[in-house]
């Protein structure tokens, strides 16, 4: 097993919340290479747990920490260029970019980044079929029939609400 990144080590002792377990990581960096200011290049570990991805840099005058909860994320790019890998995850507000030549890691960040967002994404309740309320229970419920017919209700669920449109006429 390969030695833990001090960035690793230090953000499990100082930003772990309880609980919260890394899933997968990888070195590399945010901002631009030879970028100054606000883009300067910042050389660290993305992070990914179960709540949230983070980019975390620990160095000896300070530290960077951006962290972007798995929920939020509403979109996740993925570019190679000659083992140049970019891993960008957007938000509605927000993105951030990591860089690193690790295949290896930025598929492992990729994938656990993806396996979370779909874990934390609300189920669809299948028991709920919305329909209009304008329509007599006659007309709801031969459109509930075609909903059946098309597959998109189980024979439970069509049961259930014929019984509840036969109860309002």
């Amino acid at each position: 097993m390969a030695k833990e990144s001090k960035h690793v080590v230090n953000f499990k002792t100082r930003h772990a919340e309880p609980g919260e377990e890394i899933v997968a990581t990888a070195e590399g960096y945010i901002g631009k290479a030879m970028g100054s200011g606000k883009d300067a290049q910042q050389n660290g570990c993305m992070i990914v747990t179960q709540q949230r991805a983070v980019f975390y840099r620990k160095g000896m005058l300070g530290e960077v920490l951006e962290t972007m909860p798995l929920k939020s994320i509403t979109s996740v790019e993925r570019k190679s260029i000659l083992g140049h890998r970019v891993l960008r995850l957007h938000t509605s507000h927000d993105h951030l970019e990591f860089k690193t030549f690790d295949k290896q890691g930025e598929a492992a960040l990729a994938i656990a980044i993806n396996a979370g967002r779909e874990s934390q994404s609300p189920a669809p309740d299948s028991s709920a079929v919305p329909l209009p309320l304008t329509l007599d229970p006659a007309e709801r419920l031969t459109k509930l029939a075609s909903l059946k017919e098309a597959g998109l209700l189980t024979e439970e669920e069509f049961a259930t609400k014929r019984a509840e449109l036969i109860a309002q006429l």
